[in-house]
């Protein structure tokens, strides 16, 4: 999952919130050097991957876009995944997305210090763009796609990914529908 899913799954624990947020760029045993309430939420961001990924569901959209994302086809389909809870969004919370996204700017910016080096520099750019908004529109995934297909080490056919997502939105979004609730059920349960 990406940012979206990452940080509703933490609402409402700020620190577990921010750990999330930077499971991504915390490696190895690092995360022991973050206070209790992050180090939950880095765990969390690890264990909702680890479930996301092996999830059969998940494989079927995996393999779907892979002609066009190839190894990276599985952080894609976390991209692609957002815009689709999204869509969803009063199915799996009560909250607004409005007040959802303000709590989450309001308290990743309060702990920006906390952030790996990485996010240092990204942060603002995040910040000031309103970046979870980018989500929920197609032209916004576009850009997305684009932006991160920009930053692997290989190359990804974003236009391509994107052409075909839109396409079969249908296909994708059982796919999810099939899925979430259960990652929902998982992370209730207290196993991630």
């Amino acid at each position: 999952m990406n940012h979206i899913a990452h940080c509703l799954l933490s609402y409402p624990d700020g620190d577990d919130l921010l750990g999330n947020f930077i499971g991504d760029f915390v490696k190895g045993k690092s995360w022991q050097q973050y206070p209790e309430g992050i180090q939950s939420g880095i765990l969390r961001h690890r264990n909702i991957d680890a479930f996301t990924d092996a999830h059969p569901v998940v494989r079927t959209s995996i393999d779907r876009i892979r002609p066009f994302a190839g190894k990276f086809s599985a952080p894609m389909v976390d991209i692609l995944y957002d815009h689709l809870l999204y869509r969803h969004w009063n199915e799996f919370t009560t909250l607004g997305f409005g007040p959802f996204e303000s709590w989450v700017y309001g308290e990743l910016e309060r702990r920006r210090d906390l952030m790996p080096e990485v996010l240092h520099e990204r942060w603002p750019r995040m910040y000031g763009g309103r970046f979870l908004r980018s989500y929920t529109t197609e032209k916004g995934m576009r850009l997305v796609l684009e932006r991160f297909a920009g930053r692997l080490p290989l190359p990804v056919d974003a236009e391509g990914l994107s052409n075909l997502f839109f396409k079969d939105l249908e296909l994708f979004d059982a796919d999810f529908q099939a899925f979430f609730p259960e990652l929902q059920k998982h992370v209730a349960m207290g196993q991630a």
